[in-house]
């Protein structure tokens, strides 16, 4: 069913592992950070499915302050990191997501985590559960532009370059429609998982022909 694939790829929350994130904290650490240094950013407009800092540096470039971007910017990346971490002792693996790596790596294929969530977080996850060192990689929002992180094609792509193989030899799996749209718009193949925020109405409305399962580890029964 999957031609040619090299490397299958998880998302971290809600696929991989459940997790305890607190979400609306994270929603709020860019406003918040604007908010303090007297950005208007409930004036700014946010065209994406998730905010990107394309407007914040347009406005402070505008408005003579560009030099303040850089820090701006780590002082939310250090919020939504510390967001991710806060409750990081309660991750836990779905069924099957442990005991898949060494299968998938039995194989012959890498195994990789792609997530938005910051590198740090994905690898102290993953070594919390034990399986740090099945992962050929990790990458996270911070290893490329934030604004380059899923849904981008180009996360994907890195994603790619980090394993050494291709965006089309990739099999991806995620519970959330930016994992989807990176796969599908960098040419990787994509299974919806259902222990995250997608059911499977919802994931056949994004595309009929939608390959579904319970959880990410049930991915061995195509290899």
């Amino acid at each position: 069913m999957f031609e040619g694939i090299k490397a299958v790829g998880f998302d971290l929350d809600g696929t991989f592992l459940n997790t305890h994130v607190d979400y609306a904290r994270i929603d709020r650490a860019d406003r918040e950070a604007c908010l303090r240094h007297n950005i208007p950013f409930d004036d700014l407009e946010f065209p994406t499915i998730k905010r990107q800092r394309a407007p914040i540096r347009s406005w402070l470039e505008a408005n003579g302050r560009i030099d303040e971007f850089d820090a701006l910017c780590k002082e939310i990346d250090d919020e939504l990191t510390a967001s991710e971490l806060e409750f990081i002792h309660e991750a836990k693996p779905f069924p099957g997501s442990l005991e898949c790596v060494p299968v998938l790596r039995s194989k012959g294929l890498k195994v990789g985590l792609l997530t938005r969530g910051s590198c740090r977080y994905g690898n102290e996850a993953l070594t919390r559960v034990g399986v740090r060192e099945g992962f050929d990689a990790v990458v996270g929002r911070d290893s490329i532009d934030f604004d380059l992180a899923k849904p981008s094609p180009k996360a994907m792509e890195h994603f790619a370059e980090a394993l050494g193989v291709k965006p089309s030899e990739i099999l991806y799996l995620g519970d959330n429609v930016t994992d989807y749209y990176s796969a599908r718009d960098a040419g990787a193949q994509f299974i919806g998982v259902l222990s995250g925020s997608m059911n499977k109405d919802k994931w056949l409305k994004e595309d009929p022909d939608m390959i579904t399962l319970e959880y990410a580890g049930d991915v061995i029964k195509f290899f």
